[in-house]
């Protein structure tokens, strides 16, 4: 039986996931911790889709610095945290879809289909990687 590390192509997908992760924390790496729609944020999608497990432990330790990082720069408990963590994804989730260029509907927030181009595109596009 052969193993997906084994083979060449995965071995690439997974290299080039791993950098897609490394250029989003050094571009956003306050990302990591937010949730999208269905409450899921970047390990558990990396978790769910089997991904390798070198690049999942980079995500969740990404997660964790920028979990430090906002708990340094606040000196708050954990439940403020995760107050101030809800209240970014609600602030952003509300912008997005107010946004006169947004390509989400506002009824049910699901794509129209239309690309994403841009700067955005490919944050987006380096999102939905990791």
């Amino acid at each position: 039986m052969l193993n997906y590390q084994d083979a060449p192509l995965m071995l690439s997908v997974s290299d080039s996931m791993m950098s897609i992760v490394t250029m989003l924390k050094d571009t956003a790496p306050k990302s990591f911790n937010l949730e999208d729609n269905d409450d899921m944020n970047a390990v558990e999608y990396a978790l769910e889709s089997d991904t390798d497990i070198k690049v999942v432990k980079t995500i969740q330790r990404a997660c964790r610095d920028d979990w430090r990082e906002r708990k340094n720069e606040m000196d708050a408990p954990h439940e403020a945290l995760q107050e101030d963590l809800h209240r970014i994804q609600m602030d952003l989730r509300s912008q997005h879809l107010t946004s006169p260029d947004s390509k989400f509907t506002k009824r049910i927030g699901e794509s129209t289909g239309t690309p994403i181009t841009g700067q955005l595109g490919v944050n987006t596009q380096a999102a939905r990687m990791a």
